[in-house]
């Protein structure tokens, strides 16, 4: 059995859908549009991430364990996305 990493206010396991709430609030909170930036695309850019930037300790086999996959295939997406390119993409936002 596992534990889990975000536990909601009476110290259960978050569901997805606690978390979607959580990510909503926040999002209108700094006026984020709700169509651009979603839990999909925080879970890719994180996973991204980890993958490119921990690439001692972290290889396709362990994301996949991290991100729950059945699959290796639905995991290989993050290896052909490269870093700077990420990068890039996210320094082109003006978010301030």
């Amino acid at each position: 059995m596992s534990e889990p990493v975000f536990l909601n206010k009476y110290r259960q396991a978050l569901d997805p859908r606690g978390l979607h709430v959580i990510f909503k609030d926040a999002s209108k909170k700094v006026d984020l549009p709700p169509t651009r930036f979603t839990l999909h695309h925080l879970r890719h850019t994180c996973a991204t991430l980890i993958l490119h930037q921990n690439k001692e300790y972290v290889d396709l086999r362990m994301l996949q364990e991290l991100l729950g996959h059945e699959s290796i295939t639905s995991t290989q997406v993050y290896s052909h996305v490269e870093y700077e390119q990420k990068k890039k993409a996210i320094d082109s936002f003006r978010l301030y």
